[in-house]
C-alpha cells in the first residue's frame, strides 16, 4: 500500500510538471468534448442549398418550387435560367442538389400529359444526397396527387397502396443521435490509451503497486471525463436514453479501464514508447472504422469481419445503441458486456515484462 500511495502521488508530480502529459491528459480531452457539443448542437441536415432552373416560369411551377423550399432539408438558394447553369453550382460546390423543371410543365399538366422534374445531386456524400433526394421526391408525389384530387380523382385512385413508414430509434433523422455517442467515446478511448502508455513506458517498476500507482491518476481523470461526456451526451445533446443508464455508466467505466489494459499490453510487448504510442494510435484509428459504424459489420468480407472483434469499441458501441437508442433489455446485452471484459485480461499476458 505504501508503495501504491507513493507511485500516486509521484505520478501527480510529474503531471503537474510535465507539460506533454499535462495536455494529454488534461486539455486536450477538454477541448475535444467541447468541440463536439459545440458541433452536434442542434444537428441534423437542415436547409441544404439547392439550385432550381425554372424553365416553365409558371404558377404550378413556382408552387412546386415554394415546395420544394418548405422542406427541411432543402432551401433555394439559386435560381438558375438553365440546367447547364445549375449543373455548374454543384460542380462548383455552391449546391448540393439541382432541379430542372421543364418548359411544357404547366401545359403538360393542364393536358394531362405526363411531364418530369429533373433531380441531380453529386453523389459525393450519402448521406445529404439521401434527405435531399427523399424530401424532394415527397414534395413531388404530394404535388402530384395534389393535382389528381383536383381532377376529381379520390384519394385510393392516387394512392392504391400506402407506405406507411415508421423511424424507431431515431425518428428526427438527428446526426448528433447517431454520431455523438461514436465520436466523443472514441475521443476519451484515444487519449486514455495514449495518457497510459505515457505514464508507464520506459519506467520499470519494481512492483505491481508501483504500476498501478502510476495508473491511477489516468484512470481517475478519464473516469471524470467519461462522466462528463455522458452528461453532455443525454442532458446538454439530448441523445435518447430508452435503456437502464447503469449499465451504460458502469459500461463506460468499464470501457475506459479496458484500454488502459491495452496500453498496458503494447507497453509490455514493445518496451518502447515511441512504438506504444504508434501502435496505440494506430489501433484506435482502427476501431472506428471496423466497429461497423461507417461500414455495416455483417457486410463486410468474412476476414474483416473477424478482426472487427478484436477492437473494444465494437463491443462497447454495441452496448451504447442498444441501450441508449433502442431500450434493449439487460440479456441482449450481457454478451457484449463480457467480451469486452475479457480485454482486461491482456497484461496477465505479459505481467512479467511490466515489472
Amino acid at each position: 500500500m505504501r508503495q501504491f500511495i507513493h507511485s500516486f502521488n509521484s505520478e501527480l508530480k510529474r503531471i503537474c510538471s510535465d507539460r506533454t502529459y499535462f495536455t494529454l491528459l488534461l486539455i486536450l480531452p477538454t477541448l475535444s468534448l467541447l468541440f463536439f457539443v459545440c458541433y452536434f448542437s442542434g444537428s441534423g441536415i437542415r436547409e441544404l442549398p439547392v439550385a432550381v432552373a425554372d424553365n416553365s416560369r409558371s404558377n404550378l411551377s413556382n408552387k412546386l418550387v415554394e415546395m420544394i423550399d418548405t422542406t427541411s432539408s432543402a432551401k433555394v438558394d439559386y435560381t438558375a435560367n438553365s440546367s447547364t447553369e445549375a449543373l455548374s453550382l454543384i460542380r462548383e460546390g455552391k449546391a448540393y442538389a439541382a432541379v430542372v423543371i421543364p418548359r411544357s410543365f404547366e401545359a403538360d399538366i393542364i393536358s394531362g400529359t405526363p411531364t418530369n422534374i429533373a433531380l441531380y445531386n453529386s453523389g459525393t456524400n450519402i448521406s445529404t444526397n439521401g434527405f435531399l433526394a427523399k424530401d424532394i421526391q415527397s414534395v413531388v408525389a404530394t404535388f402530384s396527387a395534389g393535382i389528381e384530387l383536383q381532377r376529381g380523382a379520390t384519394l385510393a385512385d392516387v394512392m392504391p397502396v400506402r407506405f406507411d413508414k415508421h423511424i424507431l430509434f431515431n425518428p428526427y433523422l438527428n446526426y448528433a443521435y447517431y454520431l455523438a455517442p461514436c465520436f466523443m467515446p472514441m475521443m476519451i478511448m484515444i487519449f486514455t490509451l495514449l495518457a497510459t502508455v505515457y505514464a508507464v513506458a520506459e519506467r520499470k517498476g519494481n512492483s505491481y503497486a508501483t504500476l498501478i500507482g502510476r495508473v491511477a491518476p489516468t484512470t481517475i481523470v478519464m473516469w471524470f471525463f467519461a462522466s462528463i461526456m455522458l452528461l453532455l451526451l443525454f442532458r446538454v445533446l439530448d441523445v435518447p436514453l430508452c435503456g437502464n443508464r447503469w449499465i451504460v455508466t458502469l459500461t463506460t467505466l468499464l470501457f475506459i479501464t479496458v484500454y488502459q489494459s491495452i496500453a498496458l499490453f503494447f507497453v509490455g510487448v514493445t518496451k518502447s514508447l515511441h512504438l506504444s504510442l504508434s501502435l496505440g494510435g494506430g489501433y484506435s484509428v482502427l476501431a472506428f472504422t471496423m466497429s461497423g459504424l461507417t461500414f455495416p459489420t455483417m457486410a463486410m468480407f468474412p476476414l474483416l469481419k473477424a478482426a472487427s472483434y478484436l477492437f473494444p469499441f465494437t463491443y462497447y458501441m454495441d452496448i451504447m445503441v442498444d441501450q441508449a437508442l433502442r431500450g434493449s433489455s439487460t440479456i441482449n446485452t450481457i454478451e457484449s458486456i463480457g467480451y469486452l471484459s475479457l480485454f482486461l485480461l491482456l497484461p496477465l499476458l505479459i505481467r512479467k515484462r511490466l515489472c
